[in-house]
């Protein structure tokens, strides 16, 4: 209960963060047409919390329901190891990510030349990205995944049911990007391409953290691959 407890709070936190920054973007034309629909912008925030926070505690009790059934509960301690896991997956995703956006979709899709560091675009990678998204997509649905493919093999000590839940989790991430993209590039077959890609890869390593290290190294990989990206890589191609 007080899992669940904790990230309601947080997703009402990380749900205001990502609302604040729906509706920064706005166009004029569409805080006429909000403004109609729903007679405030800042209604746009109320929703994007409970939103988030309805949708991460119900990942929550799925997980805290089938992670232990699975083998996927890992209580969290500090080890080496497991950081030097999270801090390299973490590096590797966010270099294939800049590099990726630097040499073959920036001039393809028009994308800016220069990196402009928001620390409102920050918090919500490190609060929503990092932290909400993995328990979404990691500890509910790649629990939930992996939980159903024990049942029907009747078998939860084969590798091949865990790697098809990183899979199909990190698809389904990867995915669930796509609505962000058509409101910011429209969908393009290259767009597509690019936000299917750059988030596909990254979350098998991060489900990858999540099965052999814990749901707190998982958010620390994802984290790092935002604070690697925004703070070095970002800044330095696209100066």
């Amino acid at each position: 209960m007080k899992r669940v407890v904790a990230v309601l709070v947080l997703g009402l936190v990380a749900g205001a963060v990502l609302g604040t920054q729906q509706v920064m973007s706005l166009t004029p034309e569409m805080e006429s047409q909000i403004a109609v629909q729903l007679g405030s912008k800042q209604v746009i925030i109320i929703v994007a919390m409970l939103q988030t926070a309805i949708m991460a505690s119900i990942a929550t009790i799925v997980g805290s329901w089938t992670s232990p059934k699975v083998g996927l509960n890992k209580s969290f301690f500090y080890n080496r190891k497991s950081i030097a896991a999270a801090v390299v997956i973490g590096l590797l995703s966010a270099g294939f990510i800049a590099i990726s956006e630097k040499f073959i979709f920036a001039e393809a899709l028009g994308l800016d030349e220069k990196f402009e560091f928001s620390w409102l675009n920050f918090l919500g990678s490190v609060l929503y990205g990092g932290i909400i998204e993995e328990v979404l997509l990691r500890f509910g649905l790649m629990s939930l995944i992996i939980w159903i493919a024990s049942k029907i093999t009747k078998s939860v000590n084969s590798n091949g049911i865990y790697i098809a839940g990183i899979v199909i989790a990190a698809l389904i991430f990867a995915a669930g990007h796509l609505p962000a993209t058509a409101q910011m590039l429209g969908l393009s077959p290259l767009s597509v391409i690019r936000t299917l890609l750059l988030n596909f890869l990254p979350g098998l390593g991060f489900g990858y953290l999540y099965w052999k290290h814990g749901l707190v190294y998982a958010m620390l990989g994802h984290i790092s691959t935002h604070v690697i990206n925004q703070l070095i890589l970002l800044p330095i191609l696209f100066n």
